[in-house]
């Protein structure tokens, strides 16, 4: 099998992404250091960090003693799963500040007159429509693992370009969050009181996760399959965390304009979840309808980023 046969050039170093991985590792590191003293849990951010760079170094002996395409798509897959850690880890440091979700309500307010994640839900109750939002919402990590796999059987020679730029926006994305504190509606209204958010007013909650227990709520349908699906996702790796821009949105318009490229069907597919995420983040009240704007405009922004950081430090240097 293609699969299973050995490459005829072997590459010696790490893939592209490896190293955006090992650059955001070290990024994070300094500024874990210098948040040390108002840190809750430096050690877990220390170990993570080492079990990172142990698991690329593993994976490239791994791909060195068997070089074929199986073992690269092991190493994308292997650091596709370990974006599932970095993202609680964003917790730590989040802890660290102020949290700024009275100012993203009150943008939510000042734009919309209401607060659509408060209202979404509760106007639109159906069991069906509940269902479809939480399939939405869900079916990111389906978009992420369907992209790379078509990118891996049908258009390999560009796998390495694509995974680069899917990684770099990541790793961009989780960078801001770091320094903009969000937990976002199912969180906020649920301790500032949803009486309050209903009159308007919006209470800073400042470094409130550093003391107390996480709350959230998900409105929809709590007999549904994939209402189910949502809270178990959530119990397993949600945190207080990462709402604006919305990286949810941002990563499937990255996945979207990825997919168009390379099938036309494909993409329409794709196109339909994103919108469906795009609806389901404000529904489930997993994010302020500014952080969905803000998400579709930050994740061009990262895209290009990214391309561009691609052309300067390899399609140039041919």
């Amino acid at each position: 099998m293609e699969l299973f046969k050995k490459d005829k050039k072997i590459k010696k170093g790490l893939i592209s992404m490896e190293w955006v991985v090992l650059a955001y590792i070290v990024i994070t590191l300094v500024l874990a250091f210098i948040l040390r003293e108002d840190m809750p849990n430096m050690s877990r951010v220390v170990s993570l960090r080492i079990e990172g760079i142990s698991i690329i170094l593993a994976l490239w002996l791994a791909y060195r003693c068997i070089p074929c395409r199986f073992m690269y798509l092991v190493r994308y897959c292997a650091q596709l799963w370990m974006l599932s850690l970095w993202y609680p880890d964003l917790f730590e440091f989040n802890c660290c500040m102020p949290y700024l979700d009275h100012l993203i309500a009150a943008w939510d307010q000042s734009l919309f007159g209401c607060q659509p994640a408060l209202l979404f839900a509760e106007k639109v109750s159906s069991p069906v429509f509940s269902e479809l939002m939480c399939m939405g919402y869900v079916s990111y990590f389906f978009i992420m693992a369907s992209v790379l796999l078509f990118y891996f059987f049908r258009r390999y020679e560009e796998l390495e370009k694509m995974t680069f730029i899917f990684f770099t926006s990541f790793f961009l994305t989780y960078i801001v969050f770091i320094f903009v504190p969000v937990c976002g509606p199912q969180y906020y209204y649920e301790i500032v009181g949803v009486d309050n958010i209903a009159q308007g007013t919006f209470p800073d909650i400042g470094r409130y996760f550093l003391d107390n227990t996480q709350t959230q709520y998900n409105p929809g349908w709590k007999d549904g399959f994939f209402y189910k699906l949502l809270v178990f996702t959530h119990e397993t790796g949600e945190r207080p965390i990462a709402a604006f821009p919305s990286s949810h949105v941002a990563i499937t318009l990255l996945m979207t304009i990825f997919a168009f490229k390379g099938n036309r069907k494909f993409g329409g597919v794709i196109l339909f979840l994103f919108i469906l995420i795009c609806l389901a983040t404000v529904y489930i009240r997993a994010h302020y309808a500014v952080d969905v704007i803000a998400g579709c405009v930050f994740g061009l922004f990262v895209y290009m980023m990214s391309w561009l950081l691609w052309l300067l430090l390899f399609e140039m240097k041919k």
